[in-house]
């Protein structure tokens, strides 16, 4: 495979040259509208989303129609670069997938000091693939496959050890609840209750109080059974260093001014989001409740998604999460996150809303998970439903008890190294060409998966790409300039692939 002559990792000396990367990028905020797809005509949803810009300088990625997907019960992702935001000497980073757990966590930097002396498999793997080694067909050993003989066990025939080792892991076992612990911003104190007019519209009959505290006990009951049931490591506190720092964070609080005096609680009233229910008595709701219990739903929807983001934000996700809402017709799902690691490399999202949304229920519930999948990969750096995801929804439990319960969703994509075999699960939809494995850097395969083959093993992909066919002629001419361990050599031939295949226009 012939490189370009001021691109050329080895120069004709047989010297290896490797160009560095310039980091700087240069791209416009502007977002386009999808093709046959309307957004929401909601002005006071563009000046937040302006205010969020001119307080971070954050840049809403483009979002094209011809690379989006819709897909039924997951997140998508567009993870592309639109050419008119780079430069020509602007090179989209490389995405690196950290795999072999259930979920696939996104790096920015691939792992270090990786020797192949120290890694028996990989070394195989690759000597095969370099050609210095050949490729070999173990020979079928029936003896392998054996169990040595054991004793059958008879079932009226317990020792007392065996006892003891069942009491042991059933001891274990068991959940020992934990105390609550804060997580949650402090809430700003707010004159609400004071100022706003608490008389009923008429006095609460006998049934309707009873009715009310029937209904908090079987919260508190719920809020006490689900604290005993979630284990403790999902109780321990969240990494939020990815968070955006204390002055962006205050700017954000700033912006839920509105919203803080909905989480406020009263004994005698409904919360909000009980409130919003259907089912609960109106002649006590919460009092900013009213307003969308009276109207039609249809015409205060997207100003309840607002407040409904908003007191999220601010009681479960510290102020910290930036998501703009998107309303759009033709989903397939109530609410969907578009989850994407732009082009400077930051990770960035956005929730999709149903226009067809037509009650509260379908609405509360669908845009809490998907905020707990944004949070999860934008501080967490998680592409599906894992254990920072968990997390998430249990803070938004112990902060909101009146909140549903969230479950686990499955994974859409399956993500294998072509050459490790290291697997992983995720709901994002990532650019193969950008795709490396964390831990050898070779290309990763995106494949959609199904519930039945989630467990099954992988095997390395001996297909030959454009890129494999790149490290095949340039590994070895690398020589010590290249480095001493893999790693060093994979990086720079990723970095110089790179550059290659950069859009030039």
């Amino acid at each position: 495979m012939a490189t370009p002559s001021n691109r050329s990792v080895v120069t004709r000396s047989g010297r290896a040259v490797v160009l560095r990367m310039n980091h700087e990028f240069d791209y416009s905020s502007s977002q386009s509208k999808d093709d046959g797809e309307e957004e929401s005509d909601d002005q006071s949803l563009e000046t937040d989303d302006e205010e969020y810009q001119q307080a971070f300088e954050f840049v809403q990625p483009k979002w094209h129609a011809s690379k989006r997907r819709s897909l039924g019960n997951s997140s998508s992702s567009l993870c592309s670069t639109d050419e008119s935001h780079c430069s020509p000497e602007a090179v989209p980073p490389i995405i690196y997938l950290e795999l072999g757990e259930q979920v696939a966590i996104v790096r920015d930097e691939p792992k270090a000091n990786i020797v192949l002396e120290d890694d028996g498999e990989l070394k195989t793997q690759v000597h095969k693939f370099l050609g210095l080694m050949a490729s070999r067909r173990r020979l079928y050993n029936p003896d392998t496959n054996l169990n040595p003989e054991e004793p059958e066990e008879n079932e009226n025939d317990i020792s007392v050890s065996r006892l003891l080792d069942l009491s042991r892991s059933s001891a274990t076992g068991l959940i020992t609840p934990s105390p609550k612990r804060l997580t949650q911003s402090p809430r700003t104190p707010t004159p609400t209750w004071s100022s706003l007019n608490l008389s009923h519209r008429r006095r609460p009959t006998l049934e309707e109080r009873q009715t009310k505290v029937f209904d908090d006990m079987v919260l508190q009951a719920n809020a006490n059974s689900y604290e005993e049931q979630t284990p403790d490591f999902l109780k321990e506190p969240i990494d939020l260093s990815d968070l955006p720092s204390r002055k962006q964070v205050a700017v954000i609080c700033r912006r839920h001014k509105s919203s803080i005096a909905c989480l406020e609680q009263h004994p005698l009233f409904y919360r909000f989001v009980e409130s919003l229910n259907p089912r609960t008595s109106i002649n006590m709701c919460h009092p900013l409740a009213m307003t969308y219990r009276e109207k039609n739903f249809n015409d205060c929807k997207v100003a309840l998604a607002k407040v409904l983001f908003n007191m999220f934000n601010h009681a479960i996700f510290h102020c910290g999460l930036i998501a703009p809402i998107v309303w759009k017709r033709g989903m397939t799902t109530y609410c969907k996150s578009e989850l994407e690691v732009a082009a400077s490399g930051r990770r960035t999202a956005r929730i999709l809303l149903w226009e067809n949304i037509t009650q509260p229920g379908m609405l509360i519930k669908p845009l809490l998970h998907e905020m707990c999948h944004a949070a999860a990969f934008v501080f967490n750096r998680e592409t599906g439903h894992g254990d920072n995801c968990r997390r998430w929804v249990y803070q938004a439990k112990s902060a909101m008890p009146e909140l549903p319960v969230i479950e686990d969703c499955q994974a859409t994509f399956k993500y294998t190294c072509t050459m490790c075999s290291r697997c992983s699960y995720g709901r994002i939809e990532f650019e193969r060409d950008r795709l490396r494995c964390h831990h050898c850097q070779f290309e990763v395969g995106v494949k959609l998966c199904r519930k039945d083959v989630i467990c099954h093993g992988t095997r390395p992909d001996f297909k030959i790409t454009p890129f494999k066919s790149f490290v095949r002629e340039n590994y070895l001419k690398l020589g010590e300039e290249g480095g001493s361990t893999h790693s060093s050599k994979m990086r720079l031939l990723n970095e110089e692939y790179n550059k290659m295949n950069a859009p030039t226009g």
